[in-house]
């Protein structure tokens, strides 16, 4: 376990696409019967779904001009801007440069991207949270994906799973607050979710191919879940010397409504304290995280658990007081601004 000290999460912004896709409308492609097994089992009825113009850095870009509106943070105040995501505005420069300049950050911030998936809203934070505590006092944390973009048509294990959205976090210099984490990686399943296989013709703005279909294994991924996520969870609420009673708030990423269920049930939380937003917007990566905590209103932020798992394979999780953030609604974004 790894405590960071004076450092807080000050604000959480979600924006996502408007454009509402409902899966029982898929029914003609799988029948109507197993379009109601499937979604039983996973729990996805609707997602958000960008258009051939929106991106991942686009949804990030509002939900940072979203938090910079209802905050007393400007953008001059910046001082790191971090992009995890695995949907890039393009495979180089990194797409954290450009949306530096679009919120207009000053050019002494840093700008980096992260390569990373379903954990990667947990890994993010405690690089934000690091570097906050090497002497920075404010940190962007952008996390976002349009995983709709290289879902294969017809593939009944992603069809149906996935949406699209983008998040801003502000990280910040906090003298009252501290943040504990817990990550690992397991690269030996490293093909149990991948994108090898080109998609030869590329949606985005025109631009020249970098991405390829999303390809996953499910029951290798629900085995490597069940097998290590609880045991994450557990250890580290061992470690904090927290039972699982004392947690205000588990907010898992949302993987699937099958696996959460499971979740719930191994690390003993009642099913009011794990936070699901996986019915409305699908799994939305990296971004499922803080999508949820802007989706569902919780009565107490004190005692709150982060757990991301997934692609890598990886996972994480992080234990913070969010009592004092700003936790913004969801905001639709209709097209490029």
């Amino acid at each position: 376990m790894l405590t960071i000290k004076n450092v807080g999460i000050s604000a959480v912004a979600t924006s996502v696409p408007r454009e509402c896709v409902n899966n029982y409308d898929l029914s003609e492609r799988y029948g109507e019967s197993e379009i109601k097994k499937l979604i039983s089992s996973i729990g996805v009825e609707e997602r958000r779904i960008s258009n051939k113009t929106i991106t991942s850095a686009d949804l990030c870009l509002d939900a940072a001009r979203n938090l910079f509106d209802v905050t007393l943070i400007a953008a001059e105040d910046i001082q790191a801007v971090i992009f995890v995501s695995q949907t890039s505005e393009y495979q180089l420069p990194a797409t954290a440069c450009i949306l530096q300049d679009k919120l207009k950050i000053p050019t002494s911030a840093l700008a980096f991207d992260i390569n990373m998936g379903c954990s990667g809203y947990v890994y993010g934070l405690q690089v934000a949270s690091s570097l906050v505590s090497t002497g920075l006092k404010h940190v962007l944390l952008l996390v976002g994906d349009t995983i709709s973009k290289i879902v294969k048509p017809g593939d009944r294990s992603t069809e149906l799973l996935f949406g699209d959205a983008g998040t801003a976090t502000l990280v910040s210099f906090d003298p009252d607050s501290e943040l504990a984490f817990k990550l690992g990686t397991d690269g030996a399943g490293f093909n149990h979710i991948i994108a090898k296989q080109p998609i030869l013709s590329n949606p985005l703005k025109g631009r020249a191919d970098h991405y390829s279909f999303l390809e996953m294994d499910g029951g290798e991924v629900f085995s490597f879940t069940l097998k290590t996520v609880p045991r994450l969870v557990n250890g580290f609420l061992a470690e904090l010397e927290l039972t699982p009673d004392q947690v205000d708030n588990c907010f898992y990423h949302q993987a699937n409504h099958f696996m959460l269920k499971h979740l719930l049930k191994k690390s003993k939380f009642n099913p009011s304290q794990v936070p699901i937003s996986i019915d409305k917007y699908g799994n939305t990566s990296g971004a499922s995280i803080p999508v949820t905590l802007c989706a569902v209103p919780c009565s107490a932020y004190e005692s709150t658990l982060l757990v991301g798992f997934g692609v890598g394979l990886s996972w994480g999780a992080a234990f913070c007081d969010l009592s004092h953030t700003k936790i913004l609604p969801i905001k639709e974004l209709s097209k490029n601004e």
